[in-house]
């Protein structure tokens, strides 16, 4: 079994699925590759699949009225991406994001045919389902408090905790887009806080 799978498994697993039902799960799921800059998942378009990302980063995102991209969500190792689809039944599962490869990136491809299978058959499946549903709303809930109370700063520093080394992999100017700022912004509040501790320390000095 590829150490992708084992990953696959391991992440089921600490949701509460048992080793017979991942098994199942499994056999039905293919492990695909993508390049950095790939669109996996396109906005307002019905989707068929979800993804559990084994290796790389992801962002969401969507367009705004005068065609910017705006960044709403990253993903990364050991979660799953989804665009939102699989709980937009409202609309037959289209995807509410899309979703853009931000590396090369390594993930399981799960039908959702095999996901509505576990959810309504298997041991845990329906407290499988609403604990990954809940994470993914608190995420959101998360989202909208912090850009409305903290400052974009601390948003910014915050998302290292979220995503370990994500200041590292990916470009500025797509957190800046997650910020809701411009890289040059964003540049400058960088600056100003360094030159603000600088001066702190040499006072204490």
């Amino acid at each position: 079994m590829s150490i992708y799978f084992t990953q696959f498994r391991q992440f089921l697993a600490k949701y509460g699925y048992i080793e017979t039902d991942i098994d199942q799960l499994v056999d039905l799921c293919t492990v695909v590759e993508f390049t950095k800059g790939d669109t996996i998942i396109k906005a307002g378009v019905i989707q068929s699949h979800i993804y559990f990302i084994c290796k790389g980063i992801v962002r969401n995102y969507f367009f705004s009225e005068d065609g910017q991209i705006c960044t709403n969500g990253f993903r990364m190792e050991n979660m799953t991406s989804t665009g939102y689809s699989n709980y937009n039944r409202a609309e037959n599962l289209k995807a509410k994001v899309s979703v853009e490869c931000l590396e090369d990136c390594v993930m399981i491809q799960v039908p959702l045919n095999a996901v509505k299978y576990m959810l309504e058959n298997c041991n845990n499946g329906e407290k499988v389902g609403r604990n990954l549903a809940e994470y993914h709303v608190m995420e959101l809930v998360d989202y909208i408090i912090d850009k409305e109370t903290k400052s974009i700063l601390e948003r910014y520093y915050d998302l290292d905790k979220k995503f370990p080394n994500i200041h590292q992999r990916i470009p500025q100017h797509i957190i800046a887009s997650y910020l809701s700022t411009t890289p040059v912004h964003l540049s400058r509040l960088k600056n100003a806080k360094r030159e603000s501790l600088t001066f702190v320390n040499n006072s204490i000095e």
